[in-house]
């Protein structure tokens, strides 16, 4: 089941994350400054996050897509920028895997 996640503000007495199963259809809100997701590849083989950004570049392209790779049994922090935000969308971040075995997120902001 695809999960919508803010993020878990870290505080000098720490923080207990809070863990999601990747699924088709995640998203973030809150995307901004000092705000990242991490996501841990429980799998024997690496997977990919897409995330595309809305909107067109300055010439009229279409924005590219950003796409991380994380290594099989490893986690990644990947920032979530605040241009990847879809107003369309109420300024959410959708997230696109390329396997959601194994596979869990959680978003933190520092």
């Amino acid at each position: 089941m695809a999960t919508t996640a803010g993020p878990t503000a870290i505080t000098v007495g720490g923080v207990a994350p809070v863990s999601n199963v990747a699924a088709s259809g995640d998203k973030i809100s809150g995307a901004g400054d000092r705000v990242f997701v991490n996501v841990a590849n429980g799998a024997g083989v690496s997977m990919t996050l897409t995330i595309t950004p809305p909107g067109n570049t300055a010439y009229a392209v279409e924005n590219p897509a950003k796409v991380f790779t994380i290594p099989a049994t490893s986690q990644m922090d990947i920032p979530v920028l605040a241009v990847y935000a879809n107003p369309a969308d109420s300024n959410l971040v959708a997230l696109t895997w390329s396997s959601t075995t194994t596979v869990t997120w959680s978003v933190r902001r520092i």
